[in-house]
């Protein structure tokens, strides 16, 4: 049995030559290719269309690059100037003195850097859009921006027109307002951009700087007009520091708003004009000369009593006396002000001048810095209640003194007992002191309100305790014989009423204080040593010795009479 007959085809020769052909021509296509890419690849200068700012470095080895951007930049800026101009005057940047740099190696890098990064079609890639579409780059550059912005600034100032906005000038009798003009100045950013561009691009040469203006505000009616319109303001006496300073007294000021409002309407496009306004100035009631002529120009009231300097004790009072009188000369009061005696006299130490002398503590008389100062605080207060001012606090002594009517007295002790008033007047007081002749006396100045005031004071006695006797028998002492130890006192008490006059009308008459004097002890010493009775025809009356205390002070005559003293402003 045969099987089936297999047919043998061959190729066609004309077959195999052309696919003789085909093979041979892609061969040759795959090595061109390869050789194409290889010495695309390793091609040792800048590809084709790579710009560094204009400049075409295509084709050119590094050094070619940095050579070229060197002759370009580097060596034609040492002789290059930039001139800013403005109205006439010029400021030069020498771009040789900024420290500038340009970064040509940098640039050339990546001049040279285009193309050769990244895989091998994406370096095939980029070389061929660089060829076809170009590559820019920038060359950098550095300089000193510090050195740069003070030769602008410089040029700022000089040419510098500053704004100036509307003013109102107000000087004694005139108001005067002055339009505005417009400010001018270089612009400052631009100017720097002249200078990096020319930098930039190594070209100098002269630019003018673009300038900027500033308009003033405009004139406000309103704020004007409110500047303007003002009260009169009366003239004043301040003290400061215990000493008197006279405040000015200012004039009011008066205009029209609507004609204000036409003025700087038609005036709003002006520069510069001064225009005279018209204002109607307004005089206050109280004038800074009337102050001054009434400043001190009354004696409110005055009172003097007068001391002993006999003997050690009234010697060291007189001084303590003169000492506390001389820390109160001068004291300037403002209105309104309370005058405390202690806060200005001070402790009484040795330390601050006082000498020991005698005076009341807890019902006794004793030795004591600053004995006899109470003195001067009654006379003081004297003067105050005769001036009229306001009493804040006051306490008569515990026993009658001699030296001042009862009633009108003030006791003082430092940090125990205070002598107190307020200048209740509208115009600052000072008070005075002066102690000559063992004669301490006070006057208050001031301003006098209402010329016809006059101020009575009286003292009436309303009651009486006589001196209560102590005795202590001596049986050293004779029999029939007595020695007065320690005189004593009455005791009283007294209302002191003030009486106000206007022209002679009472407008007030007022109980201002009651005054109550304890009685102060006599003690007696008496005899009984007995003695032999001799025979007389005439037998004398029992002998009483006096034996003086340390510095009694005498019982003033108090009765039921009432004392009246008046003082006429």
């Amino acid at each position: 049995m045969t099987g089936p007959a297999v047919e043998n085809k061959s190729l066609n020769p004309k077959t195999k030559i052309i696919l003789i052909c085909l093979l041979v021509l892609i061969s040759v296509c795959l090595l061109v290719s390869i050789f194409f890419v290889y010495s695309t690849l390793s091609y040792d200068r800048v590809y084709k269309g790579v710009f560094i700012n204009d400049t075409d470095v295509s084709r050119m080895t590094f050094d070619d690059v940095c050579n070229l951007l060197k002759s370009k930049y580097s060596e034609k800026a040492k002789d290059l100037k930039v001139v800013l101009n403005h109205e006439g005057m010029a400021a030069e940047v020498d771009l040789s003195e900024i420290d500038l740099e340009y970064k040509i190696e940098e640039a050339a890098q990546k001049a040279f850097d285009v193309g050769r990064k990244g895989n091998i079609f994406e370096r095939l890639s980029e070389i061929f859009n660089t060829s076809r579409e170009g590559v820019r780059l920038s060359l950098e550059y550095s300089y000193n921006l510090g050195k740069v912005n003070e030769i602008i600034d410089d040029f700022y100032s000089k040419t510098l027109i500053s704004v100036k906005e509307a003013n109102l000038s107000i000087q004694d009798n005139k108001v005067t307002l002055t339009t505005g003009h417009p400010g001018k100045s270089i612009d400052k950013e631009k100017a720097l951009e002249i200078i990096d561009n020319s930098i930039k691009t190594c070209e100098g040469g002269t630019f003018d700087v673009p300038v900027i203006t500033t308009m003033p505000k405009a004139i406000g009616v309103d704020d004007i007009y409110n500047q303007i319109v003002v009260q009169p303001v009366d003239a004043k006496a301040v003290v400061e520091n215990n000493k008197v300073r006279v405040v000015p007294h200012e004039l009011g000021r008066e205009i029209s708003k609507s004609e204000l409002a036409d003025i700087i309407k038609e005036n709003e496009n002006t520069t510069d004009k001064e225009i005279l306004l018209p204002v109607k100035f307004i005089q206050p009631k109280v004038t800074t000369d009337e102050v001054n002529a009434k400043l001190f120009r009354d004696v409110l009231a005055s009172s003097s009593t007068s001391f002993s300097t006999s003997g050690q004790n009234n010697y060291n009072r007189g001084i303590n006396i003169g000492v506390a009188a001389s820390k109160i000369n001068g004291k300037i009061l403002a209105p309104g002000e309370v005058f405390s005696f202690n806060d200005v006299v001070g402790p009484r130490t040795v330390a601050n001048g006082f000498k020991i002398a005698k005076e009341y503590v807890n019902g006794k008389i004793v030795d004591g810095v600053g004995g006899g100062v109470c003195q001067v605080s009654s006379t003081l207060y004297s003067a105050v209640l005769f001036a009229d001012l306001e009493t804040v606090e006051r306490q008569n002594h515990m026993f009658t003194v001699s030296y001042i009517p009862l009633g009108r007295d003030a006791a003082v002790a430092y940090n125990e007992l205070d002598f107190k008033f307020k200048n209740n007047t509208n115009w600052p007081i000072k008070i005075v002191s002066s102690v000559k002749n063992n004669t301490v006396s006070f006057t208050i100045y001031g301003t006098k309100e209402e010329p016809g005031k006059t101020v009575e004071l009286k003292h009436v006695q309303v009651g009486s305790q006589p001196s209560p006797v102590k005795y202590i028998d001596d049986p050293n002492l004779e029999e029939g014989k007595t020695v007065v130890v320690q005189s004593g006192y009455t005791g009283y008490t007294i209302d002191t009423y003030k009486i106000v006059k206007i022209n002679g009308n009472v407008v007030s008459n007022n109980k201002i204080h009651r005054s109550i004097y304890r009685p102060y002890e006599t003690i007696i010493k008496r005899g009984t040593k007995k003695v032999e009775k001799v025979v007389q025809t005439n037998s004398p009356a029992p002998e009483t010795v006096l034996s003086p205390t340390s510095d009694p002070t005498p019982d003033p005559a108090a009765s039921n009479e009432v004392v009246d003293e008046t003082l006429v402003e």
